[in-house]
């Protein structure tokens, strides 16, 4: 019996949010049948997988020997899926009541639409700007969800272009460029046509992307508010400061990517090296900013857990 939906989600030394991302799906989706797979890149040795096998032994775990990156890994996953519909969830979400089961519903009711996704909400409910925004131009760079200019003056209407934030009064679904790969729902035949995620993206934009060539092909993406996900945004990330150095670099470089497969295809173009030379400065501060910051609260004994990447993309999914 193929199963209504198959849930990939990614581990990268998440461990007891991902526990806590699996009791959600299984307590919280009523209706649907499911199939999980979780695949684990090359994390560090713990009890994670001897307790997700004990309690969740109906879950497909994928080991992988190295980190292979969010894409590949999602595409490890995809390879096996047998599920009407794809859903790649992080391991760092926790999905509300019947969240996964309306959005299986309302894609069932419309088959023009290739990818679904929905608000995500931190701890307190807030939304984080991630679910549904416009594809991203070079005035991100200015405009971006977490720029200075944006978190000086919110309502812009560039900002707005880039980030859609949670409207309280609006409930129907509603049609946006791309969503967030934390939490996306995608039809299988959509996949078949446009193929799987790029695993040139090791971290962050490949969501964007797969968008992106899902819009070229034809298909919508939507994003429904009444199916609440919270999300603990950038958990691997922040589990120290190599990670997020990593994460940094793969989230210039993934940004370089998507200019160049996107926006700017033209090799010998001299703007590739104003976006190169940008992006390179772009990532020397925010790491010198992040190594200052994480010094002076170790001299004052305050260390504080590394902020998630900021910028126009994925997770920025996650």
């Amino acid at each position: 019996m193929v199963p209504d939906l198959t849930i990939i989600t990614v581990n990268y030394n998440t461990g007891a949010h991902l526990l806590r991302c699996l009791e959600a799906v299984y307590s919280n989706t009523r209706d649907l049948t499911l199939e999980y797979i979780v695949v684990d890149n090359a994390s560090r040795p713990d009890t994670t997988f001897d307790i997700l096998r004990s309690q969740f032994p109906q879950v497909d775990v994928l080991m992988n020997k190295r980190n292979v990156g969010f894409a590949a890994g999602c595409n490890l996953a995809l390879k096996r899926a047998c599920g009407r519909y794809v859903v790649l969830l992080n391991p760092d979400t926790v999905v509300g009541p019947m969240a996964l089961d309306g959005m299986f519903a309302f894609l069932e009711s419309r088959s023009d639409i290739g990818v679904l996704g929905s608000p995500l909400l931190s701890g307190d409910g807030v939304d984080q700007r991630v679910a549904g925004r416009g594809f991203p131009t070079p005035l991100a760079a200015l405009f971006g969800r977490t720029t200075i200019l944006t978190r000086l003056f919110p309502r812009n209407r560039f900002s707005a272009r880039f980030s859609a934030s949670r409207d309280p009064d609006r409930n129907e679904p509603y049609q946006v460029d791309w969503v967030s790969g934390a939490c996306m729902m995608v039809r299988r035949e959509a996949v078949a046509q446009v193929g799987m995620l790029d695993p040139g993206y090791f971290l962050m934009w490949e969501d964007a992307d797969w968008c992106f060539r899902m819009k070229r092909a034809g298909w919508k993406v939507y994003c429904v508010h009444e199916a609440a996900v919270a999300h603990t945004e950038g958990a691997s990330r922040n589990e120290g400061w190599h990670s997020l150095f990593l994460a940094t670099v793969a989230f210039h470089k993934g940004a370089y990517r998507y200019y160049r497969r996107h926006i700017n295809s033209r090799a010998c173009d001299p703007t590739h090296l104003l976006v190169i030379g940008g992006l390179a400065a772009r990532t020397v501060g925010i790491l010198t900013a992040r190594s200052v910051n994480r010094l002076a609260h170790r001299a004052s004994g305050t260390l504080r857990p590394a902020r998630p990447v900021g910028g126009a993309s994925s997770e920025v999914r996650r």
